[in-house]
């Protein structure tokens, strides 16, 4: 499961390997929202200040139980030519997340090590 903070982290990450200061840059979060068998496409524009919480407004006004958000992507214009932070997509699922707490689904790296020890 990721976090707001994972994105953030992963787009600070992007604008290094880029080579820009964070702050002389307008964003751009593409992102969908998916309801049963249909998507929407969206976006929201923003300075590096307010990504966290832009972030956090996207997955607070889409998220519910019937439907999940995805962070497609966060771009930049740079140089004329649109650049892409993000490393991947983040999708965020109220659905993923109740099984998680209630211990329905397990990572995949947890359900590794319980089955190495419950062979050993």
């Amino acid at each position: 499961m990721y976090t707001i903070s994972n994105i953030v982290e992963d787009i600070s990450r992007g604008c290094t390997a880029n080579n820009m200061v964070e702050d002389r840059f307008s964003y751009r979060i593409i992102f969908f929202v998916n309801k049963g068998d249909t998507g929407s496409k969206h976006y929201v524009n923003t300075v590096y200040a307010d990504l966290r919480k832009e972030l956090e407004n996207i997955i607070r006004n889409h998220l519910s139980l019937n439907s999940n958000v995805v962070i497609a992507q966060t771009t930049v214009r740079k140089n004329g030519e649109i650049v892409c932070l993000q490393s991947r997509a983040y999708s965020f699922s109220l659905e993923e997340y109740f099984k998680q707490i209630s211990g329905i689904s397990k990572g995949r790296n947890r359900n590794i090590m319980h089955n190495r020890y419950a062979l050993g």
